[in-house]
Order: structure tokens, then sequence, then C-alpha cells
């Protein structure tokens, strides 16, 4: 599983919350505000990710691996980060 930071552009909100929540288990996203999501996808690169959830063709996106991190948020955010980043690599 690896770390995607997906957004969605322009007006495509709606598109991305929608495609996240059905392909993606609860408890492997993270929703960090309409649109934008944390995921820890079953695939290995951002394309694969934007493959995987249907978004390639049709929906405006942007999708990033998550490598490192730096910011403030809510404590609830970190834990999940934390418990996310903290995996051993299987």
């Amino acid at each position: 599983m690896a770390l995607f930071f997906v957004t969605a552009l322009q007006t495509y909100s709606p598109n991305v919350d929608a495609a996240i929540q059905s392909k993606i288990p609860a408890t492997d996203s993270y929703q960090i505000e309409t649109g934008k999501w944390i995921v820890d996808a079953p695939v290995a690169t951002s394309k694969d990710l934007s493959d995987f959830l249907d978004l390639t063709k049709a929906t405006g996106h942007f999708v990033v691996p998550v490598r490192g991190y730096f910011g403030r948020s809510r404590p609830d955010f970190w834990e999940w980060l934390a418990a996310k980043t903290s995996k051993p690599n299987v």
C-alpha cells in the first residue's frame, strides 16, 4: 500500500469524493475536506490510482505520492497518518 494525496480540480469534488468512497475502504482514506483526500492505495503509482478510481478520462483531478509531510491540522489527521506511515512494508 502507498499513500497518495488526491484532490479535485475545478468543480469535480463530487466525482472525486464518490470515486474514493466507492473504491477505497474508509480505513484507508482520510477526507481532509471536500474533494481533498489522503489515500492508502493498493497501487504503486499516481497514474495507477487515477485509473483504479476511474478518474483518468473524465474528471479534473491531481494525484501525488506522499513521501513526507509537514503542516498543522486536527489531531485525528496526524494520528491517521502516523498509523499509515508506521506500518511495515509488505
